[in-house]
This record gives structure tokens, sequence and C-alpha cells, in this order.
């Protein structure tokens, strides 16, 4: 996966950062916003598909780490998914732009305020659990010398 992974991967955090700052964003690029990162959220667990299918198969083996990595992982999936769902369905501006006109029930709003807050609670467990690869990838990026090719 390497750098770009890693830089992927922090524009995800802090375009999620930005749109959950709702009262700084405002509704029509909270929900753009919103948009913009299920899409990138689909190139994510697709971009790190091997992992998965590898951690998955990892799991008949007993490692707890691994374990527990794998259900955070699946719980964040689940909460972002969603959420992002959630707030298509309960969209004001950037739907209705189109031509789409969504549902405005409570039931949604409550959905979407949840699983904000879960994935807000599981995103820092996820960097933690993942921090050993966020470090060597941070080190090869700040080793490399100015001008010299990645090999």
């Amino acid at each position: 996966m390497g750098s770009h992974g890693l830089w992927f991967d922090a524009i995800i955090l802090a375009g999620y950062t930005v749109a959950y700052s709702y009262g700084w964003t405002g509704v029509v690029i909270h929900e753009w916003l919103g948009i913009g990162l299920g899409i990138a959220l689909l190139l994510h667990l697709t971009l790190h598909w091997d992992w998965a299918v590898r951690t998955t198969r990892r799991l008949l083996r007993p490692r707890g780490h691994d374990k527990l990595i794998w259900l955070v992982n699946l719980a964040l999936l689940f909460a972002m998914t969603l959420c992002v769902a959630s707030g298509i369905a309960i969209s004001r501006v950037a739907l209705p732009e189109l031509g789409i006109y969504t549902m405005q029930s409570p039931f949604w709003f409550r959905l979407h305020a949840l699983t904000a807050e879960v994935t807000v609670g599981l995103v820092p467990i996820h960097v933690a659990l993942r921090w050993r690869w966020i470090a060597a990838v941070s080190r090869r990026l700040l080793s490399r010398r100015p001008g010299r090719q990645p090999r």
C-alpha cells in the first residue's frame, strides 16, 4: 500500500473531521463532502481489500490483535456505511439539487446522528490499532531525500 495509501487515508480523516463539523461547514458542504467521503470509503476498502482478505484468513488462527483490528474495522465499515446511507436518505440540498427527493423521517436523522457518533469513537481506535503501519510509512516518507526517486 505504502505512502499513497497513507496520504489517501489522511485525506479521508481530514474530510470526515470537516464533515463532522456540521456547524462550521453548513448543510451544503456537509452533504456534498459526505457523498464524496462515501465514494472515498469505497476506494479505501478497494485499496485495502488484500489486507482485509489476509486478515480474515488469519482469524482462523488464534491471534488476539488481528481479531481486534478486524472487528474494529468491520464495526467502522458498518457504522460509516450506515452514516453515509442515512445521510443520503435525509439529504436536504445535494440530492434535491439533482432532482432526487429524500426521506425526512426522524428515524433516519437519529440513525445518521448515532452512526456519526459511533464513527467518531471508532476512528481513533482504528488509527491506534494501525499505528505501527502509519509510523513505518511515515518514517519511510520522512527519510526520503528530495530529488531521489523512491524504490
